[in-house]
C-alpha cells in the first residue's frame, strides 16, 4: 500500500526528465494543498462558517486546481508558484479576519506556507519569502489589536475554538511531514542521479584524455618518426641525382635508401591502420584459418628480409595448426613481430616461429636471439608511452606497430604478451582461440 501511494505522488509530481526538482516539489506541495483545503471546508461548515467564506475557500481551492494544472500539464512553473505566493497570502489574510484572529488557527498556516515557498524557490529568495511572512503576520496582528472590530469570531464556545485548532495543527502537522518526506525523497534521489553523473563524467574525462594522449603520439609519429625519414631519404635521392658518389658510395647509399624506404611505408601502414582503428572501428571477420597456409607468404619474406642480415631463421609452425582469426590482422601482428625481431637481432643470430596448442588455444612464439627489451621498458612496451628505438643496424623502429598488435590480438578474441632477457633472447607469444 505504502509502494504504490509512493508510485501514485511520484506521477502527480512528475518525471525527472521533464521537471526540474523544485517544480516537482511544487506540483505535490499543490496536492497537499488541495486536499488540506478540501478537508478545511466541511469542518468550516460544521463550526458555522459564513456562506461568503466557505464559497471564497471553494474559490480558492478551484484556483489551486488551476494552478497545479498550469504547472504540471502546461509546464508554467514559474508562473505557477508566482501565484501560489499570491494566492497563500490573500487566502491566509481573508481567513485570519473571518476566523478569529490571533485567536484563531491561521497564524499556524503562515508556518506551513513559509515552508512550502522555501521548498518551491531558490536560495537566493529565502531572505524575500521571510520578510514578507514577518510583514504579513505583524500588520495582521497589529490591525487585530488595534481595530478587534474587523475581526470575526467564528467560535460560539471555547470548545469549538479548541477543536478548531486541534484538528488545524494535527492535519498541518501531517501535511507537513508529507510534504517535506517528499522534499527529502527528492534531493536524495537528485543526489544520487548527480553522483551518477558525475561518476560517468569523470569515465568521460578519462576517455577524453586517453584519446588526448593518443592524439599527441600520432601527432609525434607525424611529425618526428615520419618526417624524419622522409628527409634522409630526399637527401640520399639529392646526392645520387647530383652524381656526385662514387661506385662503393652509391651503393650503400642505394641499399640505405630502400631500407628506408621500406621502413618508412611499414610506419606509415600501421599508423594508417591504427588511426583507421580509433577513427572508424575495425570490422574483424573472425574465421577459421591454417595457420601455415596463411602466414606462408608473411614468413617467407621477412625470411629473405633475415638473410641480409645473416640471421638464421627457423619456420616450426605446424602444417595442421588452426585458429579462428582474422586473416589480414593477423599477418600484420606477425609481420610487425618478425620485422621488429630481425631489427634487434645481430648477423648471425637466430629467429623462430613456432605454434604450441592445447585443447582451447594455440600459440604463435616468435623468438628471436637479440638485444631484448630493457626492464625500464617492458611495462610500457604495449602503450603509446614507449618510445621506438634503433635495430641493431641502425634500423629505425616501426612506431605504433606493438600497440596495434595489442589490439588487433584482442579484437580477434585473443592475448599476448612477451617475456624477454637483455642481450640473450626476446619471446612474443599470441594466443587465439581455436573454436
Amino acid at each position: 500500500m505504502r509502494n504504490k501511494l509512493k508510485d501514485l505522488a511520484w506521477r502527480l509530481a512528475g518525471n525527472y526528465e521533464d521537471f526540474s526538482m523544485e517544480n516537482r516539489m511544487f506540483n505535490i506541495i499543490s496536492i497537499v494543498a488541495l486536499v488540506a483545503i478540501g478537508v478545511a471546508l466541511p469542518i468550516n461548515f460544521l463550526l458555522g462558517f459564513p456562506t461568503s467564506v466557505l464559497l471564497f475557500t471553494a474559490g480558492i481551492m478551484l484556483l489551486q486546481i488551476y494552478l497545479y494544472y498550469l504547472s504540471r500539464f502546461k509546464k508554467r512553473f514559474h508562473v505557477s508558484r508566482i501565484l501560489f505566493a499570491i494566492l497563500s497570502y490573500v487566502f491566509l489574510s481573508v481567513n485570519y479576519f473571518f476566523n478569529s484572529g490571533i485567536n484563531g488557527p491561521t497564524i499556524l498556516g503562515f508556518f506551513l506556507t513559509y515552508i512550502f515557498l522555501i521548498a518551491i524557490y531558490n536560495r537566493s529568495s529565502y531572505w524575500l519569502w521571510t520578510i514578507m511572512h514577518f510583514l504579513t503576520v505583524m500588520l495582521l496582528l497589529t490591525v487585530d489589536y488595534y481595530y478587534p472590530s474587523l475581526i470575526v469570531n467564528s467560535y460560539t464556545s471555547e470548545t469549538e475554538r479548541c477543536i478548531d485548532i486541534t484538528i488545524t495543527f494535527t492535519l498541518m502537522l501531517f501535511f507537513s511531514y508529507v510534504a517535506l518526506g517528499f522534499i527529502k525523497s527528492n534531493y536524495e534521489t537528485e543526489k544520487a542521479s548527480s553522483t551518477e553523473k558525475t561518476i560517468e563524467i569523470e569515465e568521460q574525462n578519462k576517455v577524453l584524455a586517453k584519446v588526448n594522449e593518443e592524439k599527441n603520439k600520432l601527432f609525434s609519429i607525424v611529425s618526428h618518426d615520419l618526417r624524419s625519414p622522409l628527409n634522409t631519404i630526399q637527401s640520399y635521392l639529392e646526392l645520387l641525382s647530383f652524381d656526385v658518389l662514387e661506385e662503393k658510395e652509391r651503393k650503400i647509399a642505394e641499399k640505405e635508401l630502400v631500407s628506408l624506404t621500406k621502413n618508412t611505408s611499414d610506419l606509415l601502414f600501421n599508423l594508417l591502420s591504427w588511426s583507421k582503428t580509433q577513427m572508424e572501428g575495425v570490422n574483424t571477420k573472425l574465421k577459421t584459418h591454417n595457420l601455415f597456409n596463411i602466414l606462408a607468404s608473411t614468413i617467407n619474406t621477412q625470411h629473405a628480409i633475415a638473410s641480409q642480415k645473416d640471421i638464421s631463421f627457423s619456420n616450426g609452425i605446424d602444417k595442421e595448426a588452426v585458429a579462428v582469426c582474422d586473416e589480414d590482422m593477423l599477418q600484420l601482428v606477425v609481420r610487425n613481430l618478425l620485422n621488429n625481431a630481425i631489427k634487434f637481432t645481430p648477423s648471425f643470430g637466430k629467429i623462430s616461429i613456432y605454434t604450441k596448442q592445447d585443447a582451447d588455444n594455440i600459440t604463435i612464439c616468435v623468438s628471436d636471439s637479440g638485444k631484448g627489451i630493457p626492464e625500464e621498458q617492458q611495462k610500457e612496451i604495449f602503450s603509446l608511452k614507449i618510445q621506438s628505438t634503433y635495430g641493431t643496424n641502425k634500423e629505425k623502429g616501426i612506431g605504433l606497430g606493438l600497440v596495434l598488435c595489442k589490439e588487433y590480438i584482442e579484437l580477434q578474441n585473443g592475448h599476448i604478451w612477451f617475456d624477454s632477457e637483455p642481450d640473450v633472447q626476446t619471446n612474443f607469444y599470441i594466443s587465439l582461440p581455436v573454436t
